[in-house]
Protein backbone atom coordinates (compact mmCIF):
# COMPACT_ATOMS: atom_id res chain seq x y z
CA UNK A 1 0.00 0.00 0.00
CA UNK A 2 3.19 2.32 1.02
CA UNK A 3 4.54 1.57 -2.70
CA UNK A 4 1.27 2.13 -3.97
CA UNK A 5 0.57 5.15 -2.55
CA UNK A 6 4.59 6.80 -3.39
CA UNK A 7 4.12 5.53 -6.77
CA UNK A 8 0.59 7.51 -7.46
CA UNK A 9 2.79 10.24 -5.84
CA UNK A 10 5.33 9.82 -7.98
CA UNK A 11 2.72 10.16 -11.55
CA UNK A 12 0.92 13.38 -9.80
CA UNK A 13 4.46 15.46 -9.46
CA UNK A 14 5.22 14.33 -13.08
CA UNK A 15 1.90 15.10 -14.49
CA UNK A 16 2.38 18.87 -12.06
CA UNK A 17 5.65 19.47 -13.59
CA UNK A 18 4.38 18.84 -17.24
CA UNK A 19 1.17 20.95 -16.83
CA UNK A 20 3.91 23.60 -15.44
CA UNK A 21 5.96 23.06 -18.52
CA UNK A 22 3.43 23.87 -20.61
CA UNK A 23 3.16 27.17 -22.58
CA UNK A 24 -0.53 29.06 -21.87
CA UNK A 25 -1.63 29.45 -25.69
CA UNK A 26 -4.52 31.07 -27.33
CA UNK A 27 -6.09 30.91 -30.61
CA UNK A 28 -7.24 33.84 -32.80
CA UNK A 29 -10.77 33.45 -32.84
CA UNK A 30 -10.38 33.64 -28.61
CA UNK A 31 -8.18 36.83 -28.16
CA UNK A 32 -10.49 38.56 -30.84
CA UNK A 33 -13.32 37.51 -28.30
CA UNK A 34 -11.74 39.14 -25.26
CA UNK A 35 -10.76 42.42 -27.74
CA UNK A 36 -14.55 42.64 -28.51
CA UNK A 37 -15.65 41.90 -25.26
CA UNK A 38 -13.14 44.28 -23.54
CA UNK A 39 -14.07 47.25 -26.23
CA UNK A 40 -17.74 46.43 -24.81
CA UNK A 41 -16.54 47.01 -21.44
CA UNK A 42 -17.93 43.50 -20.26
CA UNK A 43 -14.06 42.12 -19.67
CA UNK A 44 -11.05 44.30 -17.91
CA UNK A 45 -8.87 45.86 -20.29
CA UNK A 46 -5.89 43.25 -20.76
CA UNK A 47 -2.91 45.46 -22.72
CA UNK A 48 -1.29 41.60 -23.60
CA UNK A 49 -4.32 40.04 -24.74
CA UNK A 50 -4.55 43.48 -27.07
CA UNK A 51 -0.69 42.85 -27.67
CA UNK A 52 -1.52 39.19 -28.47
CA UNK A 53 -4.19 39.96 -30.59
CA UNK A 54 -2.18 42.85 -32.89
CA UNK A 55 0.50 40.58 -33.45
CA UNK A 56 -1.66 37.70 -34.64
CA UNK A 57 -3.48 39.69 -37.06
CA UNK A 58 -0.50 41.28 -38.26
CA UNK A 59 1.22 37.57 -38.98
CA UNK A 60 -2.52 36.73 -40.80
CA UNK A 61 -3.21 39.26 -42.46
CA UNK A 62 -0.15 40.80 -43.71
CA UNK A 63 3.07 38.92 -43.19
CA UNK A 64 2.29 36.11 -45.27
CA UNK A 65 0.45 37.96 -48.24
CA UNK A 66 4.05 40.36 -48.08
CA UNK A 67 5.59 37.78 -48.72
CA UNK A 68 3.65 35.94 -51.34
CA UNK A 69 2.95 38.86 -53.43
CA UNK A 70 7.22 39.45 -53.13
CA UNK A 71 7.76 35.99 -54.54
CA UNK A 72 4.94 36.37 -57.02
CA UNK A 73 6.08 39.98 -58.24
CA UNK A 74 9.85 40.63 -56.83
CA UNK A 75 8.75 44.29 -58.25
CA UNK A 76 5.84 44.22 -55.92
CA UNK A 77 7.40 46.79 -53.45
CA UNK A 78 8.01 49.12 -56.41
CA UNK A 79 11.69 48.11 -57.38
CA UNK A 80 13.38 44.57 -57.42
CA UNK A 81 13.50 43.05 -53.96
CA UNK A 82 16.91 41.84 -54.45
CA UNK A 83 18.17 45.14 -54.69
CA UNK A 84 17.00 46.64 -51.46
CA UNK A 85 19.43 47.02 -48.73
CA UNK A 86 17.79 46.28 -45.57
CA UNK A 87 16.78 49.61 -43.98
CA UNK A 88 14.87 50.26 -47.36
CA UNK A 89 13.41 46.92 -46.94
CA UNK A 90 11.81 47.96 -43.48
CA UNK A 91 10.97 51.18 -45.39
CA UNK A 92 8.75 49.84 -48.19
CA UNK A 93 7.30 47.27 -46.21
CA UNK A 94 5.93 49.61 -44.09
CA UNK A 95 4.78 51.92 -46.52
CA UNK A 96 3.01 48.97 -48.67
CA UNK A 97 1.77 46.89 -45.69
CA UNK A 98 1.61 49.44 -42.36
CA UNK A 99 3.96 46.57 -40.38
CA UNK A 100 6.94 47.51 -38.54
CA UNK A 101 9.51 44.98 -39.56
CA UNK A 102 13.58 44.05 -39.06
CA UNK A 103 15.10 44.17 -42.36
CA UNK A 104 17.54 41.44 -42.10
CA UNK A 105 14.72 39.18 -40.50
CA UNK A 106 12.03 39.56 -43.37
CA UNK A 107 14.94 39.48 -46.17
CA UNK A 108 15.52 35.98 -44.84
CA UNK A 109 12.26 35.31 -44.14
CA UNK A 110 11.15 35.59 -48.00
CA UNK A 111 14.43 33.56 -49.09
CA UNK A 112 12.82 30.39 -46.45
CA UNK A 113 10.02 30.67 -47.95
CA UNK A 114 10.94 30.41 -51.00
CA UNK A 115 12.71 27.41 -50.56
CA UNK A 116 9.73 26.34 -48.29
CA UNK A 117 7.62 26.58 -51.57
CA UNK A 118 10.04 24.28 -53.31
CA UNK A 119 9.40 21.53 -51.11
CA UNK A 120 5.78 22.13 -50.04
CA UNK A 121 4.39 23.46 -52.97
CA UNK A 122 2.44 26.70 -52.12
CA UNK A 123 -0.02 27.25 -49.36
CA UNK A 124 -3.61 26.05 -50.30
CA UNK A 125 -5.24 27.05 -46.58
CA UNK A 126 -4.34 29.05 -43.27
CA UNK A 127 -5.41 27.81 -39.52
CA UNK A 128 -6.22 30.25 -37.40
CA UNK A 129 -3.01 31.60 -35.27
CA UNK A 130 -2.27 30.53 -32.06
CA UNK A 131 -0.38 32.94 -30.15
CA UNK A 132 1.30 32.69 -26.76
CA UNK A 133 3.63 35.04 -24.64
CA UNK A 134 7.45 34.29 -24.13
CA UNK A 135 9.15 37.44 -21.96
CA UNK A 136 10.08 40.12 -24.02
CA UNK A 137 8.18 38.59 -27.46
CA UNK A 138 5.25 37.10 -28.63
CA UNK A 139 5.57 33.98 -30.86
CA UNK A 140 2.35 33.39 -33.43
CA UNK A 141 2.42 29.78 -34.98
CA UNK A 142 0.26 29.53 -38.38
CA UNK A 143 -0.54 25.52 -39.51
CA UNK A 144 -0.99 25.66 -42.96
CA UNK A 145 -2.31 23.09 -46.12
CA UNK A 146 0.26 23.13 -48.82
CA UNK A 147 -0.12 21.54 -52.49
CA UNK A 148 2.68 18.93 -51.48
CA UNK A 149 3.04 18.44 -47.77
CA UNK A 150 1.63 20.78 -44.77
CA UNK A 151 3.70 22.94 -42.98
CA UNK A 152 4.11 25.55 -40.31
CA UNK A 153 5.00 29.23 -40.05
CA UNK A 154 6.33 30.61 -37.12
CA UNK A 155 6.57 34.69 -36.46
CA UNK A 156 8.34 36.31 -33.62
CA UNK A 157 7.28 39.75 -32.21
CA UNK A 158 8.37 42.30 -30.02
CA UNK A 159 6.23 42.40 -26.90
CA UNK A 160 5.37 46.12 -27.27
CA UNK A 161 1.96 47.74 -28.30
CA UNK A 162 3.84 50.79 -29.71
CA UNK A 163 6.23 48.89 -31.65
CA UNK A 164 4.91 45.30 -32.62
CA UNK A 165 8.33 44.71 -34.70
CA UNK A 166 8.43 41.52 -36.78
CA UNK A 167 11.71 40.54 -35.86
CA UNK A 168 11.40 36.64 -37.08
CA UNK A 169 9.42 34.99 -39.81
CA UNK A 170 9.92 31.21 -40.56
CA UNK A 171 8.30 28.54 -42.52
CA UNK A 172 8.95 25.26 -41.69
CA UNK A 173 7.68 21.66 -43.65
CA UNK A 174 6.26 19.03 -41.61
CA UNK A 175 7.90 15.61 -41.90
CA UNK A 176 6.98 12.16 -40.47
CA UNK A 177 8.25 10.51 -38.15
CA UNK A 178 9.86 7.76 -40.73
CA UNK A 179 11.26 10.59 -42.77
CA UNK A 180 12.39 12.25 -39.67
CA UNK A 181 14.08 8.66 -38.90
CA UNK A 182 15.66 8.31 -41.88
CA UNK A 183 17.03 12.25 -41.84
CA UNK A 184 18.44 11.25 -38.67
CA UNK A 185 20.01 8.42 -39.85
CA UNK A 186 21.85 10.16 -42.92
CA UNK A 187 23.31 12.99 -41.05
CA UNK A 188 24.61 10.31 -38.40
CA UNK A 189 25.99 7.88 -41.14
CA UNK A 190 27.71 11.24 -42.58
CA UNK A 191 28.49 12.30 -39.24
CA UNK A 192 30.54 8.85 -38.68
CA UNK A 193 31.94 8.68 -42.25
CA UNK A 194 33.37 12.39 -41.70
CA UNK A 195 35.13 10.86 -38.42
CA UNK A 196 36.54 7.89 -40.26
CA UNK A 197 37.70 9.50 -43.06
CA UNK A 198 39.61 12.17 -40.27
CA UNK A 199 41.27 9.89 -38.48
CA UNK A 200 42.33 7.84 -41.64
CA UNK A 201 44.15 11.40 -42.10
CA UNK A 202 45.50 11.48 -39.14
CA UNK A 203 46.95 7.84 -39.00
CA UNK A 204 48.42 8.46 -42.46
CA UNK A 205 49.97 11.71 -41.63
CA UNK A 206 51.70 10.35 -38.11
CA UNK A 207 53.15 7.35 -40.19
CA UNK A 208 54.47 10.09 -41.88
CA UNK A 209 56.59 11.15 -38.84
CA UNK A 210 58.03 7.87 -38.67
CA UNK A 211 59.67 8.12 -42.05
CA UNK A 212 61.11 11.32 -41.89
CA UNK A 213 63.67 10.93 -39.37
CA UNK A 214 64.28 7.58 -41.69
CA UNK A 215 65.13 9.37 -44.85
CA UNK A 216 67.66 11.54 -42.30
CA UNK A 217 69.16 8.44 -41.22
CA UNK A 218 69.19 7.40 -44.84
CA UNK A 219 70.54 10.57 -45.59
CA UNK A 220 73.27 10.37 -43.09
CA UNK A 221 74.69 6.87 -43.96
CA UNK A 222 74.87 8.24 -47.43
CA UNK A 223 76.81 11.86 -46.61
CA UNK A 224 79.11 9.21 -44.01
CA UNK A 225 79.98 6.63 -47.35
CA UNK A 226 80.39 9.62 -49.40
CA UNK A 227 82.94 11.10 -46.66
CA UNK A 228 84.84 8.03 -46.62
CA UNK A 229 84.90 7.50 -50.57
CA UNK A 230 86.27 10.97 -50.61
CA UNK A 231 88.95 10.58 -48.02
CA UNK A 232 89.57 7.30 -49.36
CA UNK A 233 90.50 8.95 -53.12
CA UNK A 234 92.41 11.18 -51.36
CA UNK A 235 94.82 9.01 -49.63
CA UNK A 236 95.00 7.05 -52.89
CA UNK A 237 96.49 10.49 -54.46
CA UNK A 238 98.68 11.04 -51.49
CA UNK A 239 100.40 7.51 -51.74
CA UNK A 240 100.42 7.97 -56.02
CA UNK A 241 102.04 11.56 -55.43
CA UNK A 242 104.36 9.49 -53.10
CA UNK A 243 105.84 7.54 -55.32
CA UNK A 244 105.69 9.65 -58.20
CA UNK A 245 108.33 11.88 -56.28
CA UNK A 246 110.28 8.64 -55.32
CA UNK A 247 110.70 7.52 -58.56
CA UNK A 248 112.02 11.01 -59.38
CA UNK A 249 114.39 11.34 -57.03
CA UNK A 250 115.97 7.81 -57.79
CA UNK A 251 116.50 8.98 -61.56
CA UNK A 252 118.02 11.75 -59.87
CA UNK A 253 120.47 10.40 -58.02
CA UNK A 254 121.22 7.35 -60.40
CA UNK A 255 122.39 10.24 -62.95
CA UNK A 256 124.64 11.67 -60.34
CA UNK A 257 126.34 8.45 -59.94
CA UNK A 258 126.69 7.88 -63.78
CA UNK A 259 127.85 11.36 -64.04
CA UNK A 260 130.48 10.09 -61.39
CA UNK A 261 131.45 7.33 -63.05
CA UNK A 262 132.05 8.77 -66.33
CA UNK A 263 129.63 6.11 -68.45
CA UNK A 264 126.33 6.48 -69.89
CA UNK A 265 125.17 3.09 -68.54
CA UNK A 266 122.85 2.65 -65.32
CA UNK A 267 122.09 -1.36 -65.85
CA UNK A 268 124.90 -2.31 -63.74
CA UNK A 269 124.09 -0.81 -60.51
CA UNK A 270 120.42 -0.67 -58.41
CA UNK A 271 119.05 1.93 -55.72
CA UNK A 272 118.00 -0.20 -53.14
CA UNK A 273 116.84 2.60 -50.97
CA UNK A 274 117.07 6.38 -50.40
CA UNK A 275 118.09 7.58 -46.28
CA UNK A 276 118.73 11.22 -45.40
CA UNK A 277 121.61 11.66 -43.56
CA UNK A 278 122.06 13.93 -40.64
CA UNK A 279 124.93 16.06 -41.13
CA UNK A 280 127.26 17.42 -37.56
Amino acid sequence: MRKFKLVLLSVVLGLMLCACGEKETQSYSQLEASVLMQQYGTEDVDIQTWRSYRAATIANSYVVDTIDAIIDDPLALGAPFDTFTYSEVEAHVYQASGFVTDGYAFANAVDNFKKGYDETGRIVTREEPVVYVDGNEIIVDIACECEGRNADIEMIFVNDLSEMKLTSAAFNPRYTTAEKMKKAALNTVIGMGTVFVMLIIIAFIISLFGAVPAMFKKKTKKDKAEESIDKAVEQIVKNETAESSDAELVAVIAAAVVAYEGTTDTSGFVVRSIRKIKRQ
